[in-house]
């Protein structure tokens, strides 16, 4: 890793960022004038990322005048891999990208050891790669140590240590975070542009995270956006701990696949769902006074099914002049692991690029998301 001062890595960051993003090689040259750096510096910077593995030398440039052709350097995805875990009831799911951020392998795995951390190491041993660094979206909230204190998706996990557990078994540095908040860091990225955004998740239940400045807003002690943690708290008059129910029971699919059919009865409960959950979200809304609201999950997918009477219902209660745009998400099945993804190609970028707090390349890590979402509607 390169260890020297702080305008020596920020100079190697720099250099990376234009390597990695480049369709080709760049000659020293073009480097220079993609950073505005100068040409010793340069030439400096390459001598340590070659060192590290983390660029390449390419075939020189070809020039019909005479002299020395130009030197030219590639970045190397190959320098090591990216895994990504996200952690369900029943299941975990595995990602794997390159250090570009292009896949490279999936794999799942259900929850049965008596440690979960044992079947979270094998769905990383499964895809066949020993990543550098890996990001974990887990189900619950995390205390200040990184240890999961409240899950009622996965119980089994709280008090765990992830970070360090996992750390040894796969010989790699562990970053983990909720699954939701990643999700939301994802959209962030990847949607639409907005330095603040409130992602609704609407699946099995529904959840909040919030982005605030582009990053994950935590509050004093991680709670930010936990609503479900209010004690009493139900979203609607039918949920049982916090799972949504319908008149069809716990599938909501075959109820909005009859709403988009035209169904009036489909449609009214649609309606009465979007207005009981309008207020709280609402109240949200006018606390934080966010850009954009990134409707996502499972429901997410029926389309303006669900968001035609959402945005009536929200925009019904707001009496400002403003009211925040409301857009289905980027991401409906793969959010939780590509904000992973990206977690772990920042907070691993030391030990997977040789360079501190290099960016991830978000959209690359897009091209990694599962092109066939399951079109199931919880």
């Amino acid at each position: 890793m390169i260890t020297s001062s702080p305008i020596r890595r920020a100079n190697a960051r720099q250099c990376v960022l234009a390597l990695r993003e480049a369709e080709d090689a760049l000659t020293v040259g073009e480097i220079t004038a993609d950073t505005g750096l100068s040409r010793p510096t340069v030439d400096a910077v390459l001598q340590d990322l070659l060192a590290a593995g983390t660029v390449l030398p390419a075939a020189a440039a070809t020039s019909g005048s005479a002299g020395r052709p130009a030197r030219r350097f590639a970045f190397a995805p190959g320098v090591g891999s990216v895994a990504a875990l996200d952690i369900g009831a029943r299941s975990v799911r595995c990602l794997v990208t390159d250090a570009a951020g292009t896949p490279l392998a999936r794999s799942a795995v259900a929850l049965a050891a008596e440690d979960p951390r044992e079947d979270l190491a094998r769905a990383v041993r499964e895809t066949g790669h020993a990543p550098r660094t890996l990001g974990v979206a887990v189900p619950g909230i995390l205390g200040a140590d990184g240890r999961i204190t409240q899950s009622l998706a996965a119980p089994s996990l709280v008090g765990l240590d992830l970070v360090g557990g996992l750390g040894e078994r796969l010989g790699c540095t562990v970053a983990v975070e909720n699954d939701i908040k990643l999700a939301a860091l994802a959209e962030h990225h990847l949607g639409p542009t907005a330095d603040s955004i409130v992602l609704v998740q609407l699946g099995r239940r529904v959840s909040i995270a919030v982005i605030v400045e582009g990053a994950i807003w935590q509050g004093a002690h991680r709670l930010a956006g936990e609503l479900g943690s209010q004690r009493g708290m139900r979203w609607t008059a039918s949920s049982e701990r916090g799972r949504l129910t319908w008149s069809t029971g716990e599938d909501a699919r075959p109820l909005l696949e009859r709403a988009a059919a035209g169904d009036p009865d489909a449609r009214r409960e649609i309606e009465e769902f979007c207005a009981e959950i309008a207020p709280r979200l609402a109240t949200v809304l006018l606390t934080l006074d966010p850009e954009l609201v990134v409707v996502g999950g499972g429901l997410s997918r029926a389309g303006d099914t669900l968001l035609d009477p959402l945005r009536r219902a929200l925009h019904r209660l707001l009496m400002t002049e403003h009211s925040p745009e409301v857009v289905g998400a980027r991401l409906t099945t793969d959010g939780a692991l590509v904000g992973a993804l990206g977690l772990a190609c920042s907070e691993g970028s030391a030990e997977l690029l040789g360079v501190p707090s290099v960016p991830a390349p978000w959209a690359r890590l897009l091209t990694a998301a599962d092109p066939h979402p399951a079109k199931d509607i919880p």
